[in-house]
């Protein structure tokens, strides 16, 4: 444990120290998670969950991060040239220490329902190198909706309620998290029986149920919605009992930003787990990136770890990744304002 300690502080050195600016600025993003990987900036609308499953990405020769190495095991696979190389740590030693800042945190006051959330992204597919900046205002009570690309003009909506669209709008995910329970165990129980968030992709098989757990629980870190202290807590102390979740140090947002990944990888071929070839090889990597000196999100990566095949066609090559990265956050009072 003092090891893994060690390498996060010495991760985190560099790291500024979290100033009330800097921390005003990360309490609210937009209304949902980000959207799973996709070859074209996405339309305007509320952005959807980022699911677990391998990326539908095209072929590039970006290179990305590709230690193969299970938590507590040091056994890398051979990474492309040039690769950031990540350092595989005990989860339950930094998802801890994670909860015990997160007990820190002040209460954040909840937004009026006419106030809106301000969002600044990246999103970097493998063939891009700049990516593209996103800006979005979700206006908090989740009846309207803004955005614009690449500093272009602005767009907006009107949004209505969708009886199969499971999103829910910010006040009602600060209402959900203020029932969540604060007790790890009891936590797992219910995000494994929660029906919420319940239908998969299509084609998806059933999730196992820590498999589940693992994805709702990183819905709502990537929610962006305040959440009480104690259940950001109550989160990461719940992960860190779940068989399977592994801690890189050292994983890098769109942004370029170092940070702790968190990943879902389960021993053997698990529904709802991370896809496998033929050799029983992980294809690839989903991470949940956090700030290594606050512990709050950062972004989502995706590593391709083996050339992605579909039906006898590579759609991803080895060595490849996609990215998001949050760059400003912030609660304003009308779309087109900046925090």
């Amino acid at each position: 444990m003092d090891d893994d300690l060690t390498l996060l502080r010495e991760l985190r050195a560099d790291a500024p120290e979290p100033d009330a600016a800097r921390l005003r600025a990360v309490r609210a993003r937009a209304l949902a998670p980000a959207s799973p990987p996709v070859l074209a900036p996405a339309p305007a609308r509320k952005r959807r969950r980022f699911w677990a499953v391998p990326s539908l990405l095209a072929a590039a020769t970006a290179a990305a991060v590709v230690v193969v190495a299970v938590n507590g095991s040091h056994t890398p696979a051979p990474a492309p040239p040039g690769a950031v190389t990540t350092m595989p740590v005990r989860a339950e030693t930094v998802l801890r220490q994670a909860a015990l800042v997160a007990e820190g945190r002040r209460k954040h006051h909840e937004p009026r329902p006419d106030q809106w959330l301000y969002r600044k992204d990246l999103v970097k597919q493998p063939s891009e190198e700049r990516g593209t900046v996103g800006e979005s205002w979700t206006r908090y009570d989740g009846t309207r909706y803004a955005y614009r690309q690449n500093g272009g003009s602005m767009e907006s909506l009107d949004i209505t309620p969708d009886p199969d669209d499971d999103d829910l709008t910010p006040r009602q995910y600060a209402a959900k998290f203020a029932d969540l329970p604060t007790d790890p165990a009891a936590l797992l129980d219910h995000v494994r029986g929660d029906r919420h968030w319940s239908t998969l992709p299509k084609g998806a098989e059933a999730e196992q149920p820590d498999a589940r757990a693992f994805r709702v629980l990183s819905v709502y870190l990537d929610a962006g919605v305040p959440m009480p202290p104690q259940v950001e807590a109550a989160i990461f102390r719940a992960l860190a009992e779940l068989p399977g979740v592994r801690v890189d140090l050292g994983v890098r947002d769109a942004a370029g930003r170092a940070g702790i990944g968190i990943a879902y990888e389960p021993a053997g071929s698990v529904p709802g787990g991370p896809v496998r070839d033929a050799q029983g090889r992980i294809v690839s990597r989903s991470y949940l990136v956090l700030d290594a000196a606050t512990y709050r999100f950062l972004g989502r990566r995706v590593d391709t770890l083996q050339d992605e095949v579909i039906g006898g066609e590579v759609t991803a090559r080895r060595g490849t990744f996609y990215a998001s990265a949050d760059l400003a956050t912030g609660v304003v009072d009308e779309p087109g304002q900046i925090p």
